[in-house]
């Protein structure tokens, strides 16, 4: 033990830079990032709610496996969905972000035009509303909802100025009564809970 001893205390400075060297190669190799990486499809550009993706919308990046995001489609099954929602640029393209006629399970995608605007504030996919058209009464006006829990499927792009169509999950009869309730205009839609 004394012979350790006497070798570390002659040695010390040697054996401090080789200790201190090797707590700089770990820190470096901490440090580096993983080579691991993963293909996810992502929006190219701005893409408007409403949009069919064409193969022009989309690219592929690579990312770290842990910011994958579940319910990634690849490139193939994205091309020719709707796109739900408006989308940034370099946005994942996943499963709620997009929708196709099979997803709509049978229903009809009726488009209706909302003439107020703020009707469409906090309105997002998957919301359920009702339509309320007017009614002309002896006592004045009023609304009557025509179609009820109908569920949001698209939603137009954040530009789309004071009238703006949103696309409604229906029922083929319901699509008859919300288009000959369109023709008179002055729809509204009201989020249910």
């Amino acid at each position: 033990m004394e012979r350790l001893r006497a070798f570390v205390f002659d040695h010390r400075r040697p054996l401090a830079a080789a200790c201190a060297a090797l707590a700089v190669l770990t820190a470096v190799d901490a440090l580096r990032p993983s080579t691991d990486t993963t293909s996810v499809a992502v929006v190219a550009h701005d893409v408007p709610s409403g949009r069919v993706l064409t193969a022009d919308d989309l690219t592929t990046v690579q990312v770290p496996p842990a910011a994958r995001p579940d319910h990634l489609l690849d490139r193939e099954a994205a091309v020719g969905r709707r796109v739900a929602g408006p989308m940034r640029a370099g946005e994942a393209v996943t499963d709620r972000r997009v929708i196709s006629p099979r997803d709509l399970d049978g229903a009809t995608l009726s488009m209706v035009r909302v003439d107020d605007p703020a009707t469409l504030i906090g309105l997002r996919v998957g919301d359920r509303v009702d339509v309320l058209a007017p009614v002309t009464t002896d006592d004045g006006g009023g609304a009557r909802a025509v179609v009820q829990g109908a569920t949001v499927a698209v939603l137009p792009p954040g530009d789309a100025g004071a009238a703006s169509a949103v696309g409604l999950s229906t029922s083929a009869d319901d699509a008859l009564v919300l288009a000959d309730a369109a023709a008179a205009g002055g729809l509204r839609l009201i989020i249910r809970s």
